[in-house]
């Protein structure tokens, strides 16, 4: 695959910095370091964010008005660096305690708990809450255990809209903990990633063949079969999630399709078409919906299915506004 780069040891760099440049009035960048900082903070608890980069718009793409005040970058699938994680800490609003986003990546982990010491001997209290959505990845008895992928969208935008109204620290925890914990996602990738530095395939997926469940980065999945037709793959797809998340005849949910970077919209809209028609033949109740890449992979092909079950609470939160370039195009509100 062709790529379009200057030299691809600075590609996450000037990523940051073109970022910046197009959306200026919105985003500063923290000197010396891969940092994304919301011009503006308020004062109220702070939710900061960090990743590898390769997957975007996570996490990049996740700062902004009601969504997360700051963004600690690490290289291309590579988790940031810890010092970059606690300036970040230092950097937004702090007195009221901080909130720290994450995927349940080994790496991620380490250094958010790593920071989360040294941040509290400087007197700057946080919470952590890593987000295990992956269904294929652990049992339901460890969900906690689970790989984190496409769902932080959904919990990252509800504990911001949270914090925004004023919880306390522990209370926005709280809740983001009870999203992650009630967010269910499951994928299929058709056609392989490629490294960034070299443009070449990131692992082998012979034509004609998918996997279910093989992680954003390439990570094994737990089936791999002969390609079918869309209706038979998402109709997989919704069952497994169904029987994962326990989901009865009257449940309410938040149903999000994240499209892999070669998906296209056709195929994406087909998918979302038959898992919608699932619910509803299912008797579960759809409270929004929307379809848009969140959090992609280089170059594959393929998409998630995330849902969340909601209550009241959550409901009100999810329709709080967000202003984001990445965020545009999601629909607050009951589907009519």
């Amino acid at each position: 695959m062709n790529r379009l780069l200057n030299r691809p040891e600075e590609s996450m760099n000037e990523m940051i910095d073109g970022y910046i440049q197009c959306y200026p009035d919105k985003y500063e960048r923290l000197d010396g370091y891969k940092v994304i900082l919301r011009k503006n903070l308020e004062d109220k608890v702070s939710v900061i964010i960090g990743a590898g980069g390769g997957n975007e718009p996570w996490p990049i793409g996740y700062v902004g008005e009601g969504m997360a005040d700051a963004c600690a970058c690490g290289d291309v699938f590579t988790a940031p660096a810890a010092r970059a994680i606690l300036n970040t800490l230092r950097s937004v609003p702090n007195k009221d305690g901080v909130l720290c986003v994450a995927t349940n990546h080994a790496g991620d982990v380490l250094n958010f708990e790593l920071v989360a010491e040294l941040a509290e001997m400087e007197g700057i209290k946080t919470r952590r809450v890593y987000v295990a959505d992956d269904i294929t990845s652990a049992d339901l008895t460890e969900k906690r255990e689970r790989r984190g992928i496409a769902g932080v969208s959904l919990v990252l935008k509800i504990a911001a809209a949270a914090a925004k109204t004023g919880l306390t620290l522990d209370e926005v925890a709280e809740v983001a903990q009870k999203v992650s914990d009630n967010t269910y996602t499951c994928s299929v990738t058709t056609s392989p990633a490629y490294v960034l530095e070299t443009g070449k395939p990131a692992y082998d997926l012979p034509e004609g063949k998918i996997e279910y469940g093989m992680g954003f980065n390439g990570e094994m999945g737990i089936e791999r079969t002969d390609i079918s037709s869309a209706d038979k793959i998402a109709e997989k797809i919704i069952n497994m999630i169904i029987e994962d998340a326990n989901l009865k005849k009257d449940d309410e949910v938040i149903y999000f399709l994240n499209p892999f970077m070669a998906t296209t919209f056709i195929e994406s809209y087909i998918i979302a078409g038959k898992c919608l028609k699932i619910f509803a033949d299912r008797g579960i109740k759809v409270y929004a919906s929307h379809v848009d890449t969140m959090f992609a992979t280089q170059g594959a092909g393929g998409f998630s299915v995330t849902i969340l079950k909601v209550n009241e609470k959550i409901k009100e939160y999810y329709n709080k506004p967000v202003n984001s370039p990445s965020f545009r195009y999601w629909e607050q509100g009951e589907r009519k």
